[in-house]
This record gives C-alpha cells, structure tokens and sequence, in this order.
C-alpha cells in the first residue's frame, strides 16, 4: 500500500507540472501574441496614402417598380403577370439600390423579360469604375447613347439575343436589360433600345427626388 501511495504520489506530482507548463505557455502566449483585430478601419491620413470619398446626389433608389411602369414598351409588346422587384444591398457601406423586372409577350409564344436596375454607390468614383467596367464586359461592341446622363451605352449580348442599355449620373448608376425568347428581330431591337432611352429619361429624374 506504501508502495501504491507513493506511485500515485508521484502522478500527483507530475499533473501539477504540467499544469503549471500549461498555464505558463498560455501566459506566454497571451502576453506576446499580436493583439487581436477589432475589425474597425483605420482612420484616412495623407500619409497612409487614404483616398477620401467623394459622395454623390444621389441616395439608394428603393421600390423601384412604384417608379417604372414600362409603358414605353407598348408599342412593341404586351406586359404579362405583375411586376416583381425587391430592393438590393448586400454591400450598403459600398452601393445599394433596386431591381424592378417585367415579363411581356410579343405575339405567338414569344416573350421578353425586361429588367431595371438602379444603384447609388457612396463614392462617385467607385459608380464611375462600374460603369467602365461594363465596357469590358463580355457584350458585342457597345455604342455611345448621346444626351442620356453624363454617360451611356447600348450593346447587345455576345450571343446575339439580349440587349441593353446603361447610364452614369454622378453615383447612380443604372441599366435596362431585355432577354428575349426567341432574338428579337431587328426591328424590334431598333424599338427597343428607343424605348430603354425614354425609360431611363424619364426614371431619372425621378431618382433624384
């Protein structure tokens, strides 16, 4: 039995240690690792090289589709079913805004999905880098839109089907899409994009509000 103590004596012994290792590495740690992150931004200097923002006119578009009503399709197609739209802003410390998207019919089966998008970014140069980044995007050749915003483009799909149009007013930035079932003819691509034009002139105004 004195023999049996002394063992568990000794086991005794030896937890102790290891505990006392134990807290000893986590001090060490504690007290020498880098503090952790708060996840707070540092604050702008000139001398980190911080670029300020610069804050447009514009605030998130919402609703969306209490301000578009696509009339300006009725003379090419028919709207079908009710407009469905919901407001975006997975980033609203970056850009926020609304979608609002409209199915209409052209005669027989044929049908055009057309889709409105507006976003207002904190920082018009952050707008301005989307809006250029739409021009390399993988569309066939864009074209200028004159007399719509302070810029604006057309293009039609790689595929040859969609169509579309963009437009950048300080940091709002706004685009129609329509994704046809089957392409549209040219005639109806020609009347399309008139009425993308018309659309955005008028919704624009509206925005500002």
């Amino acid at each position: 039995m004195a023999g049996r103590s002394r063992i568990w004596a000794v086991v005794g012994a030896s937890f102790v240690a290891v505990g006392l290792l134990i807290r000893l590495a986590m001090a060490w740690g504690v007290s020498h690792s880098p503090p952790a992150p708060t996840g707070s931004r540092p604050s702008p200097s000139p001398e980190a090289g911080a670029v300020a923002l610069r804050p447009g006119d514009y605030l998130p578009p919402r609703n969306l589709c209490e301000r578009v009503d696509f009339a300006e399709f009725a003379e090419l197609f028919h709207p079908q079913g009710v407009r469905d739209g919901y407001d975006t802003g997975l980033e609203p410390e970056l850009v926020s805004g609304s979608m609002c998207e409209q199915s209409m019919a052209r005669g027989g089966t044929g049908v055009v999905e057309v889709t409105v998008l507006c976003s207002a970014y904190r920082d018009v140069d952050k707008a301005v880098e989307t809006f250029e980044v739409g021009l390399r995007a993988p569309y066939g050749p864009v074209e200028t839109v004159a007399g719509l915003g302070e810029q604006a483009l057309r293009y039609r799909a790689s595929n040859g089907a969609g169509i579309g149009m963009t437009v950048l007013v300080r940091n709002l930035y706004c685009r129609v899409d329509a994704t046809p079932a089957p392409p549209l003819t040219d005639a109806e691509v020609d009347g399309s994009f008139t009425a993308m034009r018309q659309l955005l002139q008028t919704l624009l105004p509206k925005l500002a509000a």
